[in-house]
C-alpha cells in the first residue's frame, strides 16, 4: 500500500492535534499508521477524526508550522484492510447467512429456510395458495361452449375441455325422454320451397337427440293427388321426404316412420289438387298444429261435409295425416234444429255427449278431437243441415 503524501499539513509544537489541507485522512490512513510529520519524526496515529484532522502520539515535538510536506507510513499494510473489509461484510450480510445455515447445499438452505414444502412460505396479500376450494370457486371467465360437440383433448385448456363437455351435455339433451324434439319448424314459401328451421330431435335408432343445422326442401312429386309427403330427420342429421307415413298417432312418444326407428317424424305437408306443390300453410310450434291459408277453404278439398241431414260421421284423412289428433274447423248449421259432432271413439252415445254443438243457422270456429280411425261423428238429425270446413290441425310428432 502507498504512503499517503496528499496535501500539506499544519502542526503546533506540543499538540497532537494534525490540521490537513487537500488530504483525505479518512480514506487513505488508519489508526496505528506512522505520521511521519515536518520534523523528520515518527509518531503514531491514535485517532483519525475527519479527512482533514487526525491526532498523533506523542503530542508533536517540532516547531510549529504550516501548509508543510508530511506523510502517512501505512503500518498495518494489507492483513488490516483485508480485516476491515471483512469485518464489513460480516456486520452488513452476518445474520442473513445464520437464517441461511451451516450447509452449503441448495438442500440444506431449503431446509434452513423452511422451504421443503409451501408451509414455509406464507401467502402474500394478493397472490394466494390454489387451495382446493379455491380452485372449485375460480370463476369460468371466459367460458366458450362450442355450437358443434367435439372430443376434449390433451392440448385442450381447462376452460376448453369445460366448454366441450357442456357442448356434449347440450347435445344429448332429452336422452332417455324419447319424445324430445325442439324446433324443426317448417315454412311454407312457395308450394315448391318448404324451410325446415334449425332444431333437435330424438331418433330412437341413434338413442340419443340428433341436430339439424336448417335448411329448405322441394316437395318430391307425388303420383296422386291431396297426397301427403311426412318428413323425417334421420340419424344421420339431414331431412327426408316420403310417402310413408308415421304407423300411427300416439302420445309421449318419438314418433317414427313405420317399421324404421332411424327416421324421426317432424310433420307433413299437403301436395295441392294439380301434384305441382304443397297447399299454404302456417306451422305453429306453441301448439303444434297446421294451419291452413288457402283463398278458399270452402273449396272441394277443405270440405269435409257438405248438407249432413242425418247422423254419421266424415273421414279427415285427405287434409288431416295420421298423427293428426284434433281438427281445427268451420262447424255450421244452416238448418232448422241444432246439430252436434264428436269423435266417433268418444265412448259415448253423440246423444249424450259431443265436443261441438252449432245452433241453427249458425257458424262455429273450433276444435274437434279425431277418432283413432280419423272420422268425426255427426248428429243432424230432425231438421238440421250440418257442413264442416278443414282449417287446419293439432298433431304429435
Amino acid at each position: 500500500m502507498p504512503w499517503l503524501r496528499g496535501g500539506t499539513v499544519g502542526v503546533t509544537t506540543g499538540s497532537t492535534t494534525v490540521v490537513g489541507t487537500n488530504a483525505d485522512f479518512v480514506a487513505n490512513a488508519r489508526v496505528g499508521d506512522a505520521f511521519v510529520g515536518p520534523d523528520g519524526l515518527n509518531y503514531e496515529i491514535g485517532n483519525i477524526a475527519s479527512p482533514t484532522q487526525l491526532s498523533i502520539i506523542p503530542a508533536y515535538k517540532g516547531a510549529t508550522v504550516s501548509g508543510s510536506a508530511y506523510a502517512i507510513m501505512p503500518v498495518q499494510g494489507y492483513p488490516k484492510l483485508l480485516a476491515d473489509a471483512f469485518n464489513g461484510l460480516k456486520n452488513q450480510f452476518g445474520g442473513v447467512l445464520a437464517v441461511l445455515g451451516s450447509d452449503p447445499t441448495l438442500a440444506g438452505v431449503r431446509t434452513a429456510l423452511g422451504l421443503t414444502n409451501a408451509d414455509g412460505l406464507p401467502e402474500g396479500a394478493t397472490n394466494k395458495y390454489f387451495t382446493d376450494t379455491r380452485v372449485r370457486a375460480v370463476a369460468l371467465t371466459g367460458l366458450s361452449i362450442p355450437g358443434t360437440p367435439a372430443a376434449v383433448i390433451a392440448a385442450d385448456s381447462m376452460l376448453a375441455a369445460i366448454g366441450k363437455l357442456q357442448s356434449q351435455a347440450n347435445a344429448q339433451v332429452g336422452k332417455g325422454a324419447p319424445g324430445f324434439i325442439e324446433g324443426l319448424n317448417l315454412i311454407w314459401a312457395t308450394g315448391t320451397s318448404i324451410a325446415i328451421r334449425p332444431g333437435s330431435a330424438y331418433v330412437p335408432s341413434a338413442g340419443k337427440v340428433v341436430t339439424y343445422a336448417g335448411g329448405s326442401i322441394t316437395p318430391m312429386a307425388v303420383g296422386v293427388v291431396n297426397t301427403f309427403i311426412h318428413l323425417y330427420l334421420t340419424d344421420a342429421g339431414v331431412i327426408e321426404q316420403s310417402t310413408t307415413a308415421a304407423p300411427t298417432r300416439y302420445y309421449n312418444q318419438a314418433h317414427q316412420k313405420n317399421n324404421d326407428p332411424s327416421r324421426r317424424y317432424i310433420g307433413s305437408i299437403l301436395i295441392n289438387t294439380n301434384a305441382a306443390g304443397a297447399y299454404q300453410f302456417v306451422h305453429r310450434l306453441g301448439d303444434s298444429s297446421i294451419m291452413y291459408t288457402v283463398a278458399n277453404p270452402e273449396s272441394t278439398t277443405f270440405r269435409l261435409l257438405s248438407s249432413g241431414t242425418s247422423a254419421g260421421a266424415f273421414n279427415t284423412r285427405t287434409v288431416a295425416p295420421v298423427t293428426a289428433h284434433t281438427l281445427e274447423g268451420a262447424w255450421q248449421n244452416v238448418g232448422t234444429v241444432s246439430v252436434k259432432f264428436t269423435p266417433s271413439d268418444a265412448g259415448t252415445s253423440i246423444a249424450a255427449g259431443w265436443m261441438v254443438f252449432v245452433p241453427p243457422t249458425a257458424i262455429f270456429n273450433g276444435r274437434c278431437p279425431i277418432a283413432a280411425d280419423g272420422t268425426i261423428t255427426y248428429s243432424a238429425t230432425g231438421g238440421g243441415s250440418a257442413n264442416c270446413y278443414a282449417l287446419g290441425y293439432y298433431f304429435d310428432r
